[in-house]
């Protein structure tokens, strides 16, 4: 693979469905901070020599303290503000990037298992076709409701089904490019490959991990704490 890699991980989350009055990056998960799991995560890939995270406004300097110095990750990690969706958050760290770096890996703050090779394979995939997403296929029957959940309206192919996931990555004119135009547009999609795929872009599925799961209900918490005390035992 040709090309370094500028990475940002949004964390920025106010963790409303978890019942918290804090956000998600500072959620102990067995001493550690949810966050820092995730970057250390991310940097255990020989392809990843830089990231750039994004908290909430007025916790830069919390992060800093609580997560970045705290944990060792201060020299290759750097903190910003990020803003109040999302898509606004990602479009502001993109503003950050230099010219040195030709692809764009972006990965969720709430994803602590994410794997060197799962980076490499959506870098890769990346660095092909212009724009690549982990995706794991669905494995139960898909209900389609057309009336907030009341009735079933069909039954979809659950075989063309898949969850997408992050790492996500990008080459950089294609990302750039495609901010650049939903901002104009007014348009929010619901992940960055959403919004490369409004531009009419392709977006190559590189087969996720079941494993890398996203920390947003209680129970993902438990699963986490679980699969974390299993490798340790």
């Amino acid at each position: 693979m040709k090309g370094r890699v500028f990475t940002i991980v949004p964390a920025a989350g106010s963790a409303l469905r978890m019942g918290l009055g804090y956000s998600k990056a500072y959620l102990d998960i067995l001493g550690v901070p949810l966050l820092a799991r995730t970057l250390r995560s991310l940097l255990e890939s020989p392809l990843l020599d830089s990231i750039l995270t994004a908290v909430r406004p007025g916790e830069t300097e919390l992060c800093q303290k609580q997560i970045l110095d705290k944990f060792d990750l201060a020299d290759k990690v750097d903190v910003m503000a990020g803003g109040d969706e999302r898509q606004h958050t990602v479009a502001s760290m993109l503003s950050r990037i230099t010219p040195d770096r030709d692809l764009i890996l972006i990965h969720d703050g709430a994803r602590p298992f994410v794997t060197p090779h799962l980076v490499k394979e959506v870098l890769e995939a990346a660095a092909k076709w212009g724009a690549a997403v982990s995706a794991v296929p669905v494995g139960d029957t898909v209900k389609l409701s057309e009336d907030n959940g009341q009735t079933v309206a069909s039954t979809l192919d659950r075989d063309k089904m898949f969850l997408a996931q992050t790492p996500q990555a990008f080459q950089r004119e294609v990302l750039v490019a495609a901010h650049k135009r939903a901002r104009k547009a007014d348009f929010i999609g619901t992940d960055d490959a959403s919004i490369v795929e409004w531009t009419g872009h392709s977006v190559r599925i590189v087969k996720g991990d079941h494993r890398n799961l996203k920390i947003t209900t209680l129970e993902d918490l438990e699963q986490c704490r679980w699969i974390i005390n299993s490798k340790n035992s």
